[in-house]
C-alpha cells in the first residue's frame, strides 16, 4: 500500500478533516505558507493535492477577479466537500478531480504550482514534479509546505505511541505517512532532478491549537486514516487512548486547550 492510498480518506474523514484539521492546523500553516510565496494579483495558480481546498480558499482573494485559482486532488470526496465550502471573494476557484503524475492541463499555464502537506503522499514523486515543471510558466514558481520529521510534531508523535498498544504498529503508523519527507536534503534532490533551479527552504514552524483534550482528540482521529480503527475500539480502549494522549500534551496546555508546536519547512524553486 503507497502512502497515498495510505491517507486517503472516505467522505465521512472528508467532513471531519474540514471541520477539526482545518481550523486547528492547515487554516493556520496555509496563512503561513502563502507569506512566503508569496501570491501576486493575476496570476495563475494550481493547488496540488488541495484536500478540501484551504490554500486554494485563501489564494483567490490575493490574485483577485484578474487571476486564476484550481485545486486539483486524487480524493473525489475531498473535492466534493472543496465544493461545498463557502465561496472566497477573488478568482472563482475550478476544483478538478486528478492525480498529480497526470495533470490535466497543457504546458506552462501556469506562474504558480502550489503543494500544502501533499508531495510525501504521491506514489511517483519524481513523475509529480516533472509535471509540476511541466505546466509552470517560464520562470514560473513552485512551493511546497511540508512538516519536519515527526520527533517535531509531539502531537502526532503521542497518538502514534497510544495507538500502537491497541491497534498495532502497521496501523499505528499510518499516521507517520505525513512525516515522509522531513529530510530536506533529500528532497532537494528530487526537486533538482525535475529540472528546477534556485531551490531555497525556509523554516515554517507553527503551534497547532486544539480545544481541551477530550473535546479535539476524538474528532482530529476521526479525521486521520486511523479514524474507522478507533471508532471500532471499545470504550475502555478508546479512553484509554485519548488518556494516555492527553497524558503526553500536558506540557502544552493552555487555559483555551492546546497549543502545541509543529515543525514544518517550505521549498520554493524557480522553472
Amino acid at each position: 500500500m503507497t502512502d497515498q492510498e495510505r491517507w486517503q480518506l472516505s467522505s465521512s474523514g472528508a467532513e471531519s478533516y474540514e471541520r477539526f484539521q482545518v481550523p486547528s492546523v492547515f487554516e493556520p500553516l496555509a496563512r503561513l505558507f502563502l507569506e512566503q510565496v508569496p501570491l501576486q494579483p493575476g496570476q495563475r495558480v494550481l493547488d496540488i493535492a488541495c484536500g478540501t481546498g484551504i490554500v486554494a480558499r485563501l489564494a483567490a482573494p490575493i490574485v483577485g477577479t484578474e487571476g486564476r485559482v484550481v485545486g486539483v486532488d486524487l480524493n473525489a470526496d475531498m473535492i466534493a466537500v472543496a465544493g461545498r465550502q463557502a465561496k472566497p471573494e477573488g478568482a472563482a476557484i475550478e476544483w478538478r478531480q486528478g492525480d498529480a503524475a497526470a495533470l490535466p492541463f497543457e504546458d506552462a499555464v501556469f506562474d504558480v504550482v502550489l503543494c500544502q502537506q501533499g508531495l510525501q503522499f504521491l506514489p511517483d514523486k519524481p513523475a509529480a514534479l516533472a509535471e509540476m515543471h511541466r505546466v509552470l510558466s517560464p520562470g514560473g514558481r513552485m512551493a511546497h509546505c511540508l512538516w519536519r520529521a515527526i520527533e517535531h510534531s509531539p502531537y502526532l508523535k503521542a497518538c502514534v505511541e497510544a495507538l500502537i498498544p491497541h491497534l498495532g504498529a502497521a496501523s499505528a503508523s499510518r499516521l507517520e505517512a505525513p512525516f515522509a519527507l522531513g529530510d530536506a536534503e533529500a528532497l532537494r534532490g528530487l526537486i533538482a532532478g525535475a529540472g528546477f533551479a534556485t531551490i531555497e527552504f525556509q523554516d515554517a514552524d507553527f503551534t497547532r491549537r486544539m480545544l481541551p483534550p477530550e473535546q479535539s482528540i476524538p474528532g482530529q482521529l476521526a479525521s486521520t486514516p486511523v479514524g474507522p480503527d478507533f471508532a471500532a475500539l471499545d470504550d475502555a480502549a478508546r479512553a484509554a487512548v485519548i488518556a494516555d494522549i492527553t497524558r503526553a500534551v500536558e506540557p502544552y496546555r493552555v487555559p483555551e486547550g492546546l497549543a502545541i508546536p509543529q515543525g514544518a519547512y517550505v521549498v520554493l524553486a524557480i522553472r
